[in-house]
């Protein structure tokens, strides 16, 4: 297996990176909103076609205010929806960056863990072949798969008819 990922990601660039993060963190702080899970599932959700909607709409409702219920604040909803327009884009660019982020951790992880598989079916065979310092090594490292042997399975009882 070609081995993808073979940059180590300089310290100062991690902390520089890190820096930035908490600064965009900080700078958006009084304007974001944290729902619990429950407050997530209970709320209306927008995709790209309900966005245009809701632009429609508020473009109605502002040429015709007559179309707008007297309980529904015409002002508000431009609010939110001028909200939701400036935040699209920076939501696109963290997306993309998470999903690049995760692409990058899985080639890395998938990388190493198969290395290591390596590594401890080699200390496996020579613990099996009373290979010095191999018997420590691999009892230590076989915990990482206990309980993943093949399961026996509970013999059938014959049915009484």
């Amino acid at each position: 297996m070609p081995n993808e990922f073979q940059a180590a990601i300089p310290a100062p660039v991690l902390a520089q990176v890190q820096d930035s993060l908490n600064a965009i963190k900080t700078a958006l702080a009084p304007y974001l909103i944290s729902l619990t899970p429950e407050e997530r599932k209970s709320m209306l959700r927008m995709a790209d076609k309900t966005v245009a909607f809701v632009q429609k709409t508020t473009d109605y409702a502002t040429n015709t205010p007559a179309l707008v219920p007297p309980f529904v604040e015409l002002s508000e909803l431009k609010a939110d929806v001028a909200a939701l327009t400036a935040l699209v884009p920076l939501h696109q660019q963290l997306e993309q960056l998470a999903l690049d982020m995760d692409s990058t951790m899985m080639v890395a992880g998938s990388e190493a863990y198969a290395n290591s598989l390596t590594i401890y079916n080699n200390i496996k065979f020579m613990a099996q072949n009373k290979q010095a310092g191999a018997q420590a090594a691999f009892e230590d490292l076989k915990q990482r798969f206990a309980g993943q042997g093949k399961q026996k399975q509970a013999p059938v009882k014959p049915s009484v008819n």
